[in-house]
């Protein structure tokens, strides 16, 4: 009896290869948007560990400072532990390529007496080690490029290289080239060898050290040591096992990876609908083949067995072709989100993408599963069935029609129990957005059939036109509800994350205005990497602030720090030189606080924090936040909580002398200057870069600027565009396949039109008409739902994970575009099953007509 039921179910695909086609499409397309997600989430925590583990390898614990650099004193100290058999200092800076606006050197200085083995190789290819470094001690400038980045800089061993580190241009020579690949195959080919002193005296870094490493005696236990080691250190430092930077890098994407897998998963969703759709049609198609099976023996559980059986091939089709498609996509848009880690998360970028064994297995169970859960109710309703019901005419559409008004009803019920617990119990759950999101999205199915029954089927027949066409999808809504309800889902999607991507632009584009309030803003070359790791010259600061047409300069000062729980926060510190006509707050504008008495206040010492870092810990507006410093916590008052969209880790604002206070002196990062009445900026620019000449600066207006800011927020989304399309297009694969579906049950129904005298024009028309109101109802139903759904992630999930306020504003323009392609997309899906009814002779009035 099995061999039986699985020779039917093949035959049965030969006959529907349509069907069957279009249902192993959007099952890859599921697949496909979820393997891309997850394959740029492990290329960004590779892109980290590679660069971690080329570096400091072969160490069992790295010693880190409190803030961005640890004091080089420290290093004897680690020495003198009894737990440690050796230590190295690093450092760890990036500096631009001059005349190359893209093209950086993740530099690091590394002591030549470490007891570490670098891959050394002066010529690339060969691999033959360098027995020793005496060129890099002795000759200025000397460097050691990955062959991989020389190639790509038109460099060769002997060469020389000018480089940007902050304002200063270094010349350096390339000594040799260093396959750090050879053990760390993900590590970055940016990455270039210095020795430290060199690297401390030629790119700023003078008394600093980025990291220690270190190797524990044999038989030490780690974790154990480094809590020895925290405690003799003291507070000052940060002592950290290789799998807690791991983690610690994971964290800073945390909410960064959760939003884009929750998005992919929307896809999967959508192809579940699609699955359902083909299975339930093709059961109500062979429903008198299996009554003729169960009727001769067949069990239950066999014709369940087997229908899930079919299912799970499906599945397992739509897998293997997602999986390439997937990868595909990611090597697409990898650009753009290693763009997102560099600019905004400050972490290497993506240089190459690994497909782990894992990631098939996540690719498999979505497939398997997500097929297997779409096929689920209707193989347990045909396998429950007795075979008198299945043998006899009527069909099985009809019960979801009886069934729409307790569907509404549940959807209803279910709508006030996510209330209820959301009111009781989901405030504190920070996870509670998606909560409400995934029900948002159930809902829309529970309420299509009923949807469709009061509209369509209220419209009367008048001709045989439009009219008759939507009448026809009210009549079959086993068939119609669930393809409108993909749609609705799809289209709720693309609404609510065009709602938040537009409503987010505005609210930064104000921002931005009330914020950049300069004329020019002065950073060093390497500002786009190092962020103000490296501070500009004095006598840069000097040329600036003397032009005749700046009125006001404003050096910013800018560190990474933490809180004591670890916690990152960037510490930012206005020198406000000159400034006395505006509150301090038009350069941050407040959320809490009294604007009028700001300045004064943190004048006194006290902080202004960024929204995000308010909301992440609880502090509020007098309140003390407390930071780790070199020499311990340090507690600061809260005097004011601002708007700010730059960090989603949180932001500190304080003095220049509270910041030298707690991390010692330095020079400012960044300059601002205001110029006088009348100046025109880009002839100010023009003069400032004579004047400079010779020294690696960005000058940028604050129109130039501005602009700037709003490409890369639009970079940070660019991912988000293709995970749309993947959706829509499995949305339309559903339209596609419904209006197919009802060519094949209407068969007797379209030959006996045509034999009244209805044309294939007609027909055609008909089957367009039907398309047409799939799309309309599905994009107003899922307008209504993507209004709630922006409503979530503007209001819950981006301020629980993000902490952003963002205020609501409706992308017009935006929105019109995507109904038109919405639309049209429906059309386009029913043409072919338009044709295919436009071809049905009168003369086939009895006979089945096959996909």
């Amino acid at each position: 009896m099995n061999r039986r039921l699985l020779a039917a179910m093949m035959a049965h695909w030969q006959q529907g290869r349509t069907l069957t086609l279009l249902t192993v499409l959007g099952v890859a397309l599921g697949v496909a948007s979820v393997v891309c997600i997850q394959t740029l989430n492990q290329g960004a925590l590779a892109a980290f560990d590679g660069g971690m583990e080329a570096v400091s390898g072969e160490s069992d614990l790295v010693v880190m400072g409190q803030g961005p650099w640890l004091d080089e004193v420290h290093y004897p100290e680690v020495l003198a532990q009894p737990d440690v058999a050796a230590a190295w200092p690093l450092i760890r800076t990036w500096a631009r390529v001059a005349g190359r606006q893209d093209h950086y050197l993740d530099v690091v200085g590394v002591d030549v007496f470490a007891p570490v083995r670098y891959p050394v190789s002066r010529v690339a290819g060969q691999g033959s080690p360098l027995a020793d470094f005496a060129d890099m001690l002795t000759r200025p400038g000397w460097i050691a490029l990955t062959p991989e980045y020389a190639d790509d800089l038109g460099v060769a061993e002997g060469d020389t290289l000018t480089v940007a580190s902050a304002d200063r241009l270094v010349t350096l020579t390339v000594g040799a080239l260093v396959d750090f690949r050879r053990h760390a195959p993900l590590a970055s080919r940016q990455l270039a060898l210095m020795d430290i002193a060199q690297a401390q005296h030629l790119l700023g870094q003078r008394g600093r050290v980025d990291q220690i490493d270190l190797q524990l005696r044999p038989g030490v236990d780690p974790t154990e040591a480094a809590g020895r080691l925290q405690e003799a250190l003291g507070p000052g430092v940060r002592v950290l096992t290789p799998q807690q930077r791991q983690q610690n890098a994971a964290g800073l994407l945390a909410a960064f990876r959760l939003n884009l897998t929750a998005l992919s998963l929307i896809s999967v969703l959508v192809g579940m609908f699609l699955v359902f759709s083909a299975v339930h049609a093709s059961l109500v198609r062979r429903r008198r083949h299996f009554g003729l099976l169960r009727s001769l023996g067949a069990g239950r559980g066999q014709v369940l067995g087997v229908i899930l059986l079919e299912a799970a091939l499906l599945g397992l089709l739509g897998a293997a072709l997602g999986l390439p498609l997937g990868y595909g996509a990611a090597r697409l848009n990898v650009g753009a989100v290693s763009g997102t880690l560099t600019s905004i998360y400050l972490l290497s970028e993506i240089e190459q993408l690994r497909f782990p064994p894992l990631l098939a297995l996540v690719a498999l169970a979505v497939g398997l599963g997500g097929s297997l859960l779409g096929a689920l109710l209707p193989a347990v309703d045909i396998s429950r069935r007795e075979p008198v019901a299945l043998l006899s005419a009527a069909g099985l559409p009809e019960r979801l029609g009886r069934m729409a008004p307790r569907m509404a009803l549940l959807a209803l019920v279910v709508a006030a129990v996510v209330a209820g617990w959301y009111v009781v119990w989901g405030q504190g759950l920070r996870e509670r957005g998606f909560v409400l999101a995934f029900f948002l999205m159930m809902l829309l199915p529970l309420l299509t059939p009923l949807l469709l029954r009061e509209t369509c089927g209220r419209i009367p027949p008048r001709g045989f036109g439009w009219r008759l066409g939507l009448r026809g999808l009210a009549s079959r809504l086993q068939s119609t509800s669930f393809a409108v309800a993909a749609l609705a889902v799809t289209v709720s999607m693309l609404v609510g994350i065009t709602v938040l991507i537009g409503s987010f632009r505005a609210t930064l584009d104000t921002w931005v205005q009330r914020s950049l309030v300069a004329d020019i803003y002065v950073t060093g070359a390497s500002w786009e990497r190092d962020r103000g790791h490296t501070p500009l010259s004095p006598d840069t600061e000097a040329i600036l602030a003397g032009h005749p047409d700046v009125r006001v300069v404003d050096r910013q000062r800018r560190l990474e720090a933490r809180t004591p729980d670890g916690h990152p926060v960037r510490l930012v510190a206005i020198d406000r030189r000159g400034d006395t006509d505006r509150h301090w707050s038009d350069r941050a504008p407040l959320l809490a606080g009294d604007a009028a008495s700001m300045a004064e206040r943190i004048d006194r010492g006290e902080v202004v924090i960024s929204e995000p870092l308010s909301r992440r810990r609880g502090v509020a507006v007098g309140d003390s936040l407390a930071l780790a410093g070199p020499h311990g916590p340090v507690r600061l008052k809260v005097a004011g909580v601002a708007y700010d969209y730059a960090s989603e880790n949180g932001v500190v604002f304080l003095s220049w002398e509270a910041l030298a206070e707690i991390f010692g002196d330095g020079g400012p990062a960044a300059m601002a200057l205001t110029l006088a009445p009348g100046r025109d900026p880009e002839a100010t620019i023009a003069q400032l870069r004579t004047a400079l000449a010779g020294r690696a600066l960005e000058l940028q207006s604050n129109r130039r600027l501005r602009t700037e800011v709003m490409d890369i927020f639009d970079q940070t989304f660019a991912i988000t565009t293709i995970l749309q399309a993947m959706a829509l297009v499995i949305a339309v694969c559903g339209v596609s396949l419904t209006l197919l579906i009802m060519t094949r049950e209407r068969g007797t129904e379209l030959a006996l039109h045509r034999s009244l005298g209805a044309t294939r024009g007609q027909v055609f028309r008909l089957g367009l008409s039907e398309g047409a109101g799939l799309g309309v109802l599905g994009l107003g139903l899922g307008l209504v739902g993507g209004a709630g759904l922006a409503t979530i992630l503007i209001y819950i999930i981006n301020r629980d994970w993000f902490g952003w306020t963002i205020r609501f504003d409706l992308p017009a323009a935006a929105l019109v575009q995507q109904a038109a392609w919405i639309l049209g997309g429906a059309l386009l899906a029913a043409v072919y099953p338009a044709l295919r009814a436009s071809r049905t002779p009168a003369a086939e009035l009895t006979r089945e007509d096959l996909l």
